[in-house]
């Protein structure tokens, strides 16, 4: 419906309860869309996922997007976008993985976050239909740093180690995908 403005890391609402949602009426399914309309619109950086707190909206709604390539042609970038209502991790692997997290409520600021190799979701999709999904590697990464957003928690708190700005991320790790 519209693109709403990201709110960032110094706005108390990031932090804020966040509520159940009850019911699918027509407010939350503009706000899934507004979700969706934000996070296609957030260039430089790209988001992977987005949840209903950054943009002000204190629900347990998430959207997370998993990318593949396309196998026609690798070089185009080819996601499925979840909508996830009421979200809980269900289980989750012992395995972990410290990789470097960014976020679009948190910019410029990058850092490493240990999550779970694999995890399952329970919750709802758009439509109030109850889903479990299995998730690993990068897509679990997303899903669990959107969840994180809906207990009010940032990357910025769980960071092992030390918070690097943009500048010092591409300074540091350019070279090392070049």
């Amino acid at each position: 419906m519209a693109v709403q403005k990201i709110i960032t890391e110094s706005d108390n609402r990031l932090r804020a309860p966040n509520s159940k949602v009850i019911l699918i009426d027509e407010e939350v399914k503009k706000e899934i869309l507004d979700l969706k309309d934000t996070l296609a619109s957030a260039k430089n950086p790209e988001g992977a996922g987005l949840a209903a707190p950054q943009i002000g909206i204190n629900k347990k709604i998430c959207v997370v997007r998993n990318y593949t390539e396309d196998v026609a042609d690798p070089s185009k970038v080819v996601f499925q976008e979840f909508v996830f209502i009421n979200p809980k991790i269900t289980s989750a692997s012992k395995e972990t993985n410290l990789d470097w997290e960014a976020c679009l409520s948190v910019p410029n600021k990058y850092g490493r976050v240990s999550r779970h190799n694999k995890i399952k979701v329970t919750a709802l999709d758009e439509e109030g239909i109850q889903f479990t999904l299995k998730a690993s590697g990068y897509f679990a990464q997303v899903i669990q740093h959107e969840l994180d957003h809906l207990m009010g928690v940032l990357f910025i708190d769980k960071v092992v180690g030390k918070i690097i700005s943009g500048k010092e991320m591409e300074e540091t790790y350019h070279g090392a995908y070049a």
